[in-house]
C-alpha cells in the first residue's frame, strides 16, 4: 500500500497512460481527498482525476484529513495530506516529488519514492522499455527535474551514458 501526491499522479499518468502499474507494484494506492481535489481543479488540462476514479485498486479518501499546523504551514496541502494520511494509516511509503515534501516525509520516518523511482521500478519488471524516453516525455510536458536525480535514475535503470 502506498500514498500518492498530485504531481507524481499527473506525471505517471502522462508517461504510463494510467496508474494500473502502481497498483501492480505496490498494491492499493491511496489518494487523500485533498490531493484528489487538486487534481479535479486542474481537470480541464488533465484527465488524471478521471483516470484515478476509473482505476481498480486506487482508493480516493472521502474525508479531508486533519493536518497538524506545523506540517500545514511547511508544505502545500496535498503533500501535507499525503504525509499525514500515511502516518495515520500506518502506511510506510509515499510517492512525492517535491523536495520539501520528501524531506518532511523522511523526517517523519516514511520511505519516499518519486516519479522517476517508479519509472525505474516499472522498467525493472519489464513494463517500460526506456526510462530515458519517459523522462524526455516528461520534460516535453514542462516537468522540471533535477539533473542529478535524472542521472541517478538513468544509472539505476542501466541507461546511463559514459562521460
Amino acid at each position: 500500500m502506498i500514498v500518492i501526491n498530485s504531481s507524481p499522479a499527473i506525471n505517471l499518468t502522462a508517461v504510463l497512460g494510467g496508474l494500473d502499474l502502481l497498483v501492480d507494484l505496490y498494491g492499493p494506492v491511496i489518494v487523500p481527498l485533498e490531493v484528489f481535489q487538486e487534481l479535479e481543479a486542474g481537470a480541464s488540462k488533465d484527465s488524471t482525476a478521471l483516470r484515478l476514479r476509473e482505476t481498480h485498486g486506487i482508493e480516493i479518501r472521502e474525508q479531508l484529513i486533519e493536518i497538524p499546523l506545523l506540517l500545514g504551514n511547511l508544505l502545500d496541502l496535498g503533500e501535507a495530506a499525503v504525509i499525514q494520511t500515511a502516518l495515520e494509516e500506518g502506511i510506510s511509503t509515499v510517492i512525492l516529488d517535491d523536495l520539501k515534501g520528501r524531506r518532511s516525509a523522511r523526517l517523519a520516518g516514511l520511505e519516499i519514492i518519486g516519479s522517476l523511482g517508479v519509472l525505474v521500478q516499472v522498467k525493472r519488471v519489464g513494463r517500460l522499455v526506456s526510462v530515458a524516453e519517459a523522462i524526455e516525455r516528461l520534460k516535453a510536458r514542462g516537468t522540471w527535474m533535477d539533473r542529478n536525480v535524472v542521472e541517478r535514475a538513468l544509472q539505476l535503470a542501466g541507461e546511463a551514458t559514459e562521460k
